[in-house]
């Protein structure tokens, strides 16, 4: 893939249709030719928690347009083939997409999930990891812009080792796919917000698994209520995440 728009998100509380940033990076022939970002005024508002994360606070965004109203800007870089690392991102574009109603139909790829078969003896596949990984610059994560510039040239040097076959588009059963989302949360035994986030809103959109692990569907939901994510609370969702893989191998 040497045509494509790396974008990233941030937000500015629980909600995923809440964006405060977002950032993207055009490449066109395998170059970087244009990276830009935005912030946005979030649906409902700023949460501590984040704030604390990327450092975006009311101040920041109470003049700027919501997603909405910035659409129209900005439009043409979704029509583009979208690549993002995790599938939060996705999920934060489909909820814009369907607040704002957009309509918006995109191609999508998770160079997460691509890291993950192409390096799996990496010790895990975050963004800061495959960048050091790579000898890529180093960048100011949360940063969407610059979140964005290393996406993409994650994806590139990813595409690289594929000998230019061109990545293909998750289409999996929802087992499956629960399955790699565990193992790519658990990949350095750790759980964090952004990842926590990630697995509340998979379930949430996937009920199928959501009523075969109800024990573990609500302790996301009761943990993330204070918007924070402590280091009791991440273990939990470590331990019961390890018993949820042993009862799908």
């Amino acid at each position: 893939m040497r045509d494509f728009i790396a974008i990233d998100f941030e937000t500015g509380n629980p909600q995923r249709v809440s964006a405060c940033a977002v950032g993207y990076a055009r490449v066109a022939n395998g170059e970087i030719v244009e990276s830009k970002s935005h912030l946005v005024r979030p649906v409902g508002g700023h949460a501590p928690f984040q704030s604390k994360i990327h450092g975006i606070k009311h101040e920041h965004t109470e003049a700027r347009p919501d997603f909405g109203e910035l659409f129209p800007e900005i439009s043409e870089i979704f029509q583009a083939p979208l690549v993002a690392h995790s599938r939060f991102d996705q999920q934060v574009l489909s909820a814009l997409s369907e607040h704002f109603g957009l309509g918006l139909h995109f191609e999508y790829f998770d160079t997460s999930s691509l890291a993950k078969e192409v390096l799996p003896d990496l010790k895990n596949h975050k963004l800061k990891t495959l960048a050091k990984h790579f000898g890529l610059p180093k960048f100011q994560h949360h940063d969407a812009r610059e979140d964005a510039i290393a996406c993409a040239n994650i994806c590139l040097k990813l595409h690289e080792m594929l000998g230019g076959a061109e990545p293909q588009e998750t289409v999996s059963d929802e087992l499956y796919e629960f399955k790699g989302l565990i193992r790519g949360i658990l990949a350095d035994n750790e759980v964090n917000y952004k990842e926590a986030y990630e697995l509340l809103y998979w379930l949430q959109d996937h009920h199928q698994t959501t009523q075969q692990f109800p024990e573990l569907s609500l302790a996301v939901r009761q943990v993330l209520e204070d918007d924070e994510l402590d280091h009791i609370e991440a273990d939990l969702l470590r331990r019961m995440l390890n018993s949820a893989a042993k009862e799908l191998s």
